[in-house]
């Protein structure tokens, strides 16, 4: 069994504690670090530094690839799935 670990991170300027799985701890710091790098951007695109204002446009950058990864996503799936289909009529028609 898996113990998780301790993992102390700086989001913005708020110290998260937490404790993650090892096999996670990777993927949740990346996910940090890519916080705080859009924190600094929208600071520096908005002249703000209200940590509300800023995480908000961080969380709704983040939402938004998120929706257009999945909305992506399903285009090529739909798209694979509409070729494989087309082989599979073709194959359909010249086995005879």
């Amino acid at each position: 069994m898996s113990q998780n670990l301790p993992c102390n991170l700086i989001l913005g300027i708020q110290t998260i504690a937490m404790k993650v799985d090892p096999l996670e701890e990777a993927c949740v710091r990346n996910a940090a670090n890519l916080v705080n790098k859009l924190v600094k951007y929208y600071e520096q695109q908005t002249n703000s530094s209200d940590p509300n204002a800023v995480m908000a446009l961080v969380a709704l950058d983040l939402a938004m690839c998120g929706l257009k990864f999945d909305e992506q996503q399903r285009s090529l799936e739909s798209k694979v799935l509409n070729e494989n289909k087309q082989l599979l009529e073709l194959t359909d028609f010249y086995a005879l």
